[in-house]
C-alpha cells in the first residue's frame, strides 16, 4: 500500500507532466502559427512590391523618363480648325 504522502507526490508529478505536455503542445502550435503568418506576410509583401513595380514601370517611353512638360507643350494660340472638303 502507498502512503498518503507518496500518493500526493505521484499525483503532483503526474499533474506537472501533463502541464508540461500542454505547454509544449501550445508552444509548437504557436511556432507553427508564427511561421505561417511570417510566410503569408512575406508572400503578400512580395506580391505588393511586384504589383507596384509593374504599375509604376515607365516602359521606356513615359513623359517622366523623357522629361516632357505637357503643361508647357499645349499651344493655346491656335484657332478653331475648319474641316476640309472631302475629308470624310
Amino acid at each position: 500500500m502507498v502512503t498518503k504522502k507518496r500518493r500526493r507526490s505521484q499525483l503532483a508529478r503526474a499533474g506537472a507532466q501533463r502541464q508540461l505536455a500542454r505547454r509544449s503542445e501550445r508552444a509548437v502550435r504557436r511556432r507553427r502559427r508564427r511561421l505561417l503568418a511570417t510566410v503569408l506576410l512575406t508572400v503578400v509583401m512580395v506580391a505588393a512590391l511586384v504589383t507596384w513595380i509593374v504599375l509604376h514601370s515607365d516602359g521606356g517611353g513615359s513623359a517622366r523618363a523623357a522629361g516632357v512638360d505637357y503643361a508647357g507643350a499645349v499651344d493655346t494660340s491656335q484657332t478653331q480648325a475648319t474641316p476640309t472638303e472631302g475629308a470624310w
